[in-house]
């Protein structure tokens, strides 16, 4: 019996050293995906907040909840992101970028738990959660300016004629 207890644990230690290593260790990609990453992310990132507050002003608090756990997904998605993305070699030229995304995220997350939560026919609750909205507009816009644009692919040959 005492076999069996041990099989277990040693199953149980495997699992979670695998799980360290998959989750503990940052992603790490090459400087221009991480830059495209990071874009990507600001993006998505700015359309759910767009269609959050569009929902916050336009309906009825009956379609706030679904709205908000639409959204959220979104925004914990885009905070873990820049929680483990890092560039894959020499030093992280946007981190700054990273933590105001992060706070971005963080900001938008919290409201949309707000928004979405049984209180949110308070509009004391509502009040705070657009203060939030608005504080991650503010760190969005910041890691905006900080992101370079991404410059698109070549459509056609642009080589010069012999």
């Amino acid at each position: 019996m005492l076999w069996l207890y041990l099989l277990t644990l040693l199953a149980l230690a495997a699992a979670l050293w695998g799980v360290y290593r998959v989750l503990g260790t940052p992603s790490k990609l090459p400087p221009t995906d991480y830059q495209i990453v990071l874009a990507d992310v600001a993006v998505s990132v700015e359309k759910a907040a767009t269609q959050l507050r569009q929902t916050l002003d336009g309906s009825p608090s009956a379609d706030w909840a679904d709205a908000a756990k639409e959204a959220r997904k979104i925004f914990q998605t885009g905070y873990y992101q820049m929680l483990r993305l890092r560039p894959s070699t020499g030093p992280d030229p946007a981190a700054d970028v990273r933590t105001e995304l992060g706070r971005a995220c963080e900001a938008y997350d919290w409201a949309s738990r707000m928004i979405g939560s049984e209180s949110a026919h308070n509009p004391l609750i509502v009040e705070v959660a657009r203060r939030l909205m608005d504080a991650g507009d503010a760190a969005l816009r910041q890691a905006a300016l900080s992101l370079s644009p991404v410059r698109p692919a070549p459509r056609e040959n642009t080589a010069p004629s012999p």
